[in-house]
C-alpha cells in the first residue's frame, strides 16, 4: 500500500511534507482505533430518477433544501427498474436506495420481499393520511393518462371518451398508445363497453379483441413521455393517449391540443426503499422531508403532477391545479387502478402483449 498521502478527491498530494505526512499517518492510525459507528460512511443517499422535468422539480424542492437542512447529498442514480431492484436485495449491491414506482410494482415487490418496511420511527405514522400507504410504498403524487388531440384535425369537445378514440369511422386518423399494457389495457375495455365499475377482475381476452380493432390505425405504440408530445405536436398523429405533464407541456408551447378530463386512469406513485440498503435511515429521513405538504406542492407544481395529501393543496393555486390530476374538479373523471388485480397479473399479460405487438 502507498504511503503517499492524497487530496479530497484520492489524488496524490506529491508536494506533502514529512511532517504533514506523519499527521495524515497518526490520523489515520486513530480513525482505525475508533468503533465502526463513528467511522460514518459519507452522509449520501443515492435517488433514482427520471431526468428532465423530474429531476429538475426534485433538485428544486426535495433535494437541495433536503441537503442543506442534514447535510446529507441526494445523488442521482438513473436508469432503474424492477429486475436491477431484485437484483439489489440478492447481491447487496445498490445503485440506488429510493424509488418512485406504480402501485402495481409495490405489489409486485411486496410478493418477492424486495422492499425495507415503513420506519416509523423516523418517518412517523402521522407524515402522511394513512391512505397514502400501500403495504410498505409511501404515496408522493399522481399522475394521470388521458386522451390528448388535435384540435385542427378535430373539432374542440368532440372526443370525450376511449370508445370515441376507438371510433375511426366518426374520428379517422392515425393514432398512438403506450406500449406498455398496463398503460393500455383499461382503455381497451372502456372502448368495448365495460362500465367503469365493472373493470376488475380484468377480463384479458376481451382486452386484446377490443386491441385487434385499433391495431391498424395505431402509428405508434410510443415508449416515453417525449416520444408521445413529438407525435402529437409535430401532427404525425391526431390522437394518442398521453402522460398528462405532457400534453400540459404541450399546451404552453401553443401546440393545438385538447387534454380530455374524463375516462383518464390516474396512477398513485409511491417512494420505495430497497430491501437491505445500508442508508435505509437515511432513506426514511428524506421521505419524511419530501412529504411535508409544502415541499410536496412545490415538487408537484414543478413537475405538473398531482399532489397525493389533501394538505398540499393549500400550497397550490386555482391555476396550478387546473393542471393536476388530483384536482377535486376532475374527481368523476379519474379511473384508478386496482394495484393488486393489475400486480397479479401484469407479468403474464405483458409477455401476451409484446408477442401480439409482433404479430
Amino acid at each position: 500500500m502507498s504511503n503517499q498521502t492524497t487530496d479530497n478527491h484520492g489524488t496524490p498530494a506529491h508536494g506533502a511534507t514529512r511532517r504533514q505526512v506523519l499527521r495524515a499517518g497518526a490520523a489515520a492510525t486513530a480513525a482505525l482505533a475508533m468503533p465502526a459507528i463513528v467511522r460514518a460512511q459519507p452522509k449520501v443517499l443515492y435517488v433514482n430518477s427520471q431526468g428532465g422535468s423530474w429531476e429538475a422539480a426534485a433538485r428544486k424542492n426535495l433535494f437541495d433544501p433536503f441537503t442543506r437542512k442534514t447535510g446529507i447529498e441526494i445523488k442521482s442514480a438513473p436508469g432503474a427498474s424492477f429486475a436491477k431492484l431484485a437484483l439489489q436485495a440478492r447481491t447487496g449491491v445498490y445503485e440506488f436506495d429510493i424509488q418512485t414506482v406504480g402501485a402495481p410494482n409495490v405489489v409486485q415487490a411486496m410478493k418477492q420481499n424486495l422492499l425495507e418496511p415503513i420506519n416509523y420511527g423516523i418517518f412517523g405514522r402521522d407524515t402522511v393520511p394513512a391512505g397514502q400507504i400501500l403495504e410498505h410504498g409511501v404515496g408522493n403524487h399522481a399522475y394521470s393518462t388521458n386522451i390528448c388531440f388535435n384540435t385542427t384535425r378535430y373539432a374542440p369537445g368532440s372526443i370525450k371518451t376511449w370508445q370515441d378514440f376507438w371510433n375511426v369511422g366518426k374520428f379517422p386518423g392515425p393514432r398512438s398508445l403506450g406500449r406498455e399494457l398496463s398503460q393500455t389495457i383499461v382503455f381497451a375495455l372502456l372502448a368495448d363497453g365495460v362500465p367503469r365499475d365493472k373493470l376488475y377482475p380484468i377480463d384479458l381476452d376481451r382486452a386484446f379483441r377490443s386491441l385487434d380493432k385499433i391495431k391498424q390505425s395505431t402509428r405508434v405504440w410510443w415508449t416515453t413521455g417525449p416520444q408521445i408530445r413529438e407525435l402529437l405536436g409535430d401532427g404525425e398523429v391526431n390522437m394518442a393517449s398521453v402522460w398528462h405533464a405532457h400534453g400540459v407541456a404541450l399546451r404552453k408551447t401553443g401546440a393545438p391540443v385538447e387534454i380530455v378530463w374524463n375516462e383518464f386512469t390516474m396512477d398513485r406513485t409511491y417512494w420505495i426503499v430497497s430491501r437491505g440498503t445500508p442508508r435505509a435511515e437515511f432513506a426514511w429521513e428524506f421521505l419524511k422531508f419530501a412529504l411535508e405538504p409544502k415541499n410536496n406542492a412545490g415538487f408537484c407544481v414543478d413537475g405538473a403532477y398531482g399532489p397525493l395529501n389533501p394538505a398540499a393543496f393549500k400550497y397550490v393555486t386555482p391555476e396550478q391545479a387546473r393542471n393536476m390530476p388530483t384536482n377535486p374538479a376532475y374527481a368523476s373523471g379519474a379511473i384508478e387502478f386496482d394495484a393488486r388485480g393489475m400486480g397479479d397479473l401484469m407479468t403474464q399479460a405483458e409477455r401476451r402483449f409484446q408477442r401480439w405487438l409482433q404479430q
